[in-house]
């Protein structure tokens, strides 16, 4: 998967909130008929117990109804506010949750990369004896990944305009991806050294990167037109010299 390119936007809110005070105060943790002393799990999973259940059910109330003013207003114009009138719940439960609206995207993130853990072993073998169909039906398991992650993806791009943290989290997934890339290609090709294998995986995945981009915001519809380019760049660069 390629990384989240970020794209512009207005600056919005950054940062946490207390319960009565203005949102970048920091939060204040009350007590609330959500709390609970058990932890949830980033998927939403209860570790036990009907509190633990009810916490782990808000959590989750909080991710999709940020998702949804994601979408509707952009990462950045989306205050904490807007994120509790769609959830129907106060500050005082959310920073019981989540330290900032940032906090989310980190989720958000999360998903984004488990729905592409696993992708790079059904690349395996394929660098020592490339094909045009092999490439190709990789990268058609790839793209039915990105509807997957659109909701997602958009908001951390632009998030990791705004937020450092974001901006790390993401360029931290790219290097994963080109390592991951690189590996699954090249680990067992003599004729590649370590470093140019790593190259070679950021010019495979930038063109990768950048119709992914597109398609995230809409501008590409023809995937398969792009799945026939992007094979036939990458058939010319892994291909074994003399086959």
């Amino acid at each position: 998967m390629p990384r989240q390119r970020p794209s512009g936007g207005p600056a919005g809110d950054r940062g946490g909130a207390s319960a009565t005070g203005a949102e970048g105060a920091g939060p204040v943790r009350e007590r609330s008929t959500d709390d609970s002393s058990g932890p949830v799990t980033a998927s939403g999973r209860p570790k036990g117990g009907l509190r633990a259940a009810q916490r782990a059910f808000t959590h989750a109330r909080f991710i999709d109804s940020a998702v949804i003013e994601f979408t509707e207003r952009g990462y950045a114009r989306t205050t904490v506010d807007d994120i509790l009138a769609r959830a129907g719940t106060t500050r005082a439960t959310f920073y019981l949750h989540f330290r900032s609206k940032a906090d989310i995207l980190r989720e958000l993130y999360d998903r984004v990369m488990a729905v592409f853990d696993g992708i790079y072993t059904d690349l395996d073998g394929l660098g020592c004896d490339p094909t045009v169909d092999g490439i190709r039906d990789w990268l058609r398991l790839d793209v039915e990944r990105w509807a997957q992650v659109r909701q997602y993806a958009v908001p951390l791009a632009e998030g990791a305009v705004i937020e450092p943290e974001i901006k790390a989290l993401v360029e931290q997934g790219y290097e994963y991806h080109i390592q991951s890339l690189a590996r699954a290609l090249f680990a067992g090709r003599e004729d590649v050294k370590p470093e140019d294998a790593e190259l070679a995986a950021v010019i495979l995945l930038n063109p990768l990167m950048h119709f992914y981009d597109r398609y995230m915001h809409g501008r590409l519809t023809d995937t398969e037109r792009m799945i026939t380019l992007v094979t036939a760049a990458w058939m010319a660069i892994i291909k074994v010299p003399g086959r």
